[in-house]
């Protein structure tokens, strides 16, 4: 694949990220129960965004509060680099009292109007005004957090915008802290506001989604913001054989979604990076100590929450330990990895970078799950840590597809080859002829003139036999660039007397048609005995 065709795909990512606009519902009583949990929430997520590297998954956002009287809190700013007001903003949302007195729904319905009304002309104005570029294409999403029963605010959001205009905004989300008291409780809406179906007039698209009042749920909300948006093709097309009958492939087209912020677009150094520790290890040739805190199921272990480069763990050989050591070290070794594996078992490991020292809150910790194997060897994957794990929405459970679509499935997998075990080195993916070409581009052109030229070039003489014509036309400015090189090389040493001699006799450059020249004899240096006359004297030999 070339490789600036991958660098462009990644840079059509997270184009269409809409702006965001956060509606908070802080009404007495139940604000005394939730500001806290939603207020850490907000203030953990801002500060993964606006450290995370990489396209920004949330360019704008916007912050009102519901309360006595609607109040915007933060109007819309860009998210990276300003987190400092952001941290603010959530320092004013704790500040409002948990006390007071209810407000009614219906002025609760009047309110919410006003503030999306109301983020909908600031958002216009920041985007012709502001001097910040925004996609024209680009629209808003709002997000209304709230205690009430949730199926009564979205009756009640369709009922105060069917009549409205507005765009950009596109869509609306209601999140209701799950409670267990208040669940149900759809019969607290006024009797002249009864639920109605969805009317085909209105442009209203209102979603509903409950969460458990803690602050992991709460943060896996916002973090579905961080999700790819607005992509409108397929992701993957998994393309099986065709089935027997059958002359053409089945493809099935599927999307994909991350399960992990990768620790790579995070500000850390080496020592901090917990999805590898290759470079924990490389930067510290003190040993690192990894606890075993717990003892898992292995098959309770979902693949999901393992990221990043597996490594093997054995018994250490090191020369300058006791050889007795060394040996009941092994024996040790081989105990805990026979104990897990006949229990399928995975012991789950935690280190930290100050391991020894003072303990501290802001400490970096990562986690480790080692898999027991029947070698010699155990096998140490990173897990994913509750800060970097990404909330995936998935569709209803699996259900028993129709016979038609088992026989076609069945008939697919029945063309392709079974083996009984994976071997690396039947999986040949070229990367050593792709390093090849990005190399060679650089030698002829390292300021990067006219690399795709060379590389497009170097493509197609790889996939050219090798005494085909087309070869070897494009190899031949290689090989005389490369000869160029040697020459530039060997000029800088003086010819032999046989180089001078293969000079070809119909040569136009006049230096190579004189002949050899003449060797001069050597002296001979002759040494006598101490007492004799002369003590030391020279000849010349010829």
């Amino acid at each position: 694949m070339d490789h600036k065709r991958s660098f462009a795909f990644s840079n059509i990512a997270f184009l269409l990220q809409p702006a965001r606009v956060l509606i908070i519902e802080a009404v007495p009583p139940w604000w005394s129960e939730t500001h806290t949990v939603l207020c850490d929430a907000l203030d953990n997520f801002l500060t993964l965004v606006c450290s995370l590297k990489g396209p920004c998954r949330l360019p704008h956002l916007s912050v009102f509060v519901i309360n006595s009287q609607q109040e915007c809190l933060l109007p819309f700013v860009r998210v990276q680099g300003n987190l400092p007001r952001l941290l603010s903003c959530v320092e004013a949302l704790r500040s409002i009292p948990s006390v007071g007195v209810t407000t009614e729904l219906a002025s609760v319905g009047k309110m919410l109007r006003q503030a999306v009304l109301e983020s909908q002309r600031q958002f216009n104005l920041y985007r012709n005004f502001s001097g910040v570029a925004i996609e024209a294409n680009i629209s808003v999403e709002v997000t209304v957090v709230t205690s009430r029963p949730g199926r009564g605010m979205v009756h009640l959001l369709k009922n105060v915008l069917k009549d409205d205009d507005l765009l950009p905004i596109h869509s609306f989300m209601v999140v209701q802290f799950y409670s267990e008291v208040e669940w149900g409780q759809e019969d607290l809406l006024p009797p002249q506001d009864p639920p109605q179906p969805y009317s085909g007039e209105s442009r209203v698209l209102v979603e509903l989604q409950q969460v458990d009042n803690c602050v992991f749920a709460v943060e896996g909300v916002f973090k579905e913001w961080l999700q790819e948006y607005g992509v409108d093709y397929e992701r993957i097309h998994l393309v099986l054989p065709s089935p027997l009958g059958s002359t053409s492939p089945v493809c099935l087209k599927c999307d994909m979604q991350e399960r992990v912020i990768s620790p790579s677009l995070l500000p850390l150094n080496p020592a901090e990076k917990p999805d590898s520790l290759c470079d924990i290890m490389s930067v510290s040739q003190v040993p690192r100590k990894l606890r075993a805190i717990k003892v898992l199921e292995n098959a309770t272990m979902c693949e999901t929450v393992l990221y990043g480069l597996p490594l093997t763990v054995s018994p250490t050989t090191y020369w300058r330990l006791n050889w007795d050591e060394i040996e009941t070290n092994q024996h040790i070794f081989q105990a805990l990895n026979c104990t897990l594996m006949n229990d399928d078992q995975v012991l789950l490991l935690q280190m930290s970078l100050t391991d020894g020292g003072p303990a501290c809150d802001t400490d970096l910790c990562s986690f480790y799950a080692l898999y027991p194997s029947p070698k010699c060897a155990m096998l140490l994957k990173p897990i994913v840590c509750k800060e970097l794990f990404m909330p995936a929405t998935y569709s209803d459970p699996l259900q028993e597809p129709p016979p038609e679509a088992m026989q076609l499935i069945k008939g697919c997998l029945v063309q392709i080859k079974d083996v009984a075990e994976l071997s690396p080195s039947c999986l040949k993916s070229n990367l050593y002829e792709y390093l090849r070409s990005i190399l060679v581009t650089k030698l002829h052109y390292p300021l990067g003139s006219g690399a795709s030229n060379v590389h497009s070039a170097t493509q197609t003489y790889q996939r050219q036999p090798p005494g085909s014509a087309v070869a070897t036309a494009i190899s031949q400015p290689y090989q005389a660039h490369q000869l160029g090189m040697y020459n530039m090389v060997t000029s800088t040493v003086a010819p032999s007397p046989s180089s001078s001699l293969r000079t070809p006799p119909n040569s136009s450059n006049p230096t190579l048609l004189r002949p050899p020249p003449v060797l001069r004899p050597r002296r001979v240096l002759r040494l006598v005995p101490r007492d004799s006359s002369p003590p030391f004297r020279s000849s010349r030999k010829f």
